[in-house]
C-alpha cells in the first residue's frame, strides 16, 4: 500500500508545524520527555553496524547518527522523510560528515536502494485518517526487507497503556509480532526499557541446521 495523499498532508503539516514552533529539538519530532536517545540506543542495540549502510526512514533530522557515531566508526547513512524543513535541517547538521538524505515517501515505488539495515523511529505513532495503521505498519515491514540485506529496528507505542491520546495509535505488540512472523522466525520484541513502548527486530537470516536448531546468525555472533 502507499499512503493516501491525505495521510501524507497531514503528516507534513503536523511536522512543519512543530518546526515552525520549536526548530531543532526533539518536540518538532513529538518527543517532549527527553527520550529520544534512550530509543535510539535500545535501536542500535541488537546489530554490528561496522561497515554497514543504514537507512532511516522517516529520519527527521537524522539525529540517529549521534548515536550510530558511537556504535560504529564507519558506517553509511541514508535518511528519507516526508517533511522537507526537516530534512533540510539534517544535511545542514549531518550532511558535511556525508549523511545523505532524501524528501519523499519511503513507500513510493519510485524510492530503491540497497541498504543492510532499516531503523524507524515514532512513524507508527499516529492515527491514520484515511488508510489502516496495521496495513501501513506491513508495508513499512515488508519494503524495508525487500531494500535492506539484513533486518530492521523499529519502535512503537504500546497498547498495554493506562491512557491514549486522541491522535496516538498504539500498536498491539501481539499483532505486531505476528506481521513480524510472515517475514521471519528470526524475531525479537523488546518492552523492556519502557513500560508503554517496544521495539521490534526482524533478521532476515532464520537459517538454522536441523542438528542443533540454532540459528546460523546467532552462532555467526552477527546478533549482538
Amino acid at each position: 500500500m502507499k499512503l493516501s495523499e491525505k495521510d501524507k498532508d497531514e503528516v507534513k503539516k503536523r511536522y512543519s508545524d512543530r518546526y515552525s514552533e520549536f526548530g531543532y529539538s526533539p518536540k518538532s519530532l513529538g518527543w517532549d520527555k527527553g527520550k529520544q536517545d534512550i530509543r535510539f540506543a535500545i535501536l542500535t542495540s541488537q546489530y554490528n553496524f561496522e561497515g554497514k549502510h543504514v537507512l532511516d526512514i522517516g529520519c527527521g533530522f537524522g539525529d540517529l547518527n549521534k548515536t550510530l557515531q558511537t556504535k560504529a566508526k564507519n558506517y553509511k547513512y541514508t535518511g528519507i522523510d516526508m517533511v522537507e524543513p526537516l530534512v533540510k535541517k539534517g544535511i545542514e547538521i549531518f550532511g558535511k560528515e556525508g549523511a545523505e538524505f532524501h524528501v519523499g515517501d519511503f513507500l513510493d515505488p519510485s524510492f530503491k536502494g540497497n541498504f543492510d539495515y532499516a531503523i524507524a523511529s515514532g512513524i507508527f505513532n499516529f492515527k491514520l485518517s484515511h488508510d489502516d495503521n496495521y496495513n501501513f505498519v506491513e508495508s513499512v515491514i515488508k519494503k524495508a526487507l525487500e531494500v535492506c540485506k539484513d533486518g530492521l529496528a523499529f519502535d512503537f507505542l504500546s497498547d498495554k497503556v493506562d491512557y491514549r491520546k486522541e491522535i496516538t495509535f498504539h500498536n498491539s505488540p501481539e499483532k505486531i509480532l505476528g506481521i513480524a512472523y510472515k517475514f521471519s522466525r528470526n524475531v525479537v520484541l523488546r518492552n523492556d526499557y519502557m513500560p508503554f513502548e517496544f521495539g521490534l527486530f526482524i533478521n532476515k537470516n532464520d537459517s538454522f541446521e536441523a542438528s542443533d536448531s540454532v540459528f546460523n546468525s546467532y552462532k555467526q555472533g552477527l546478533n549482538k
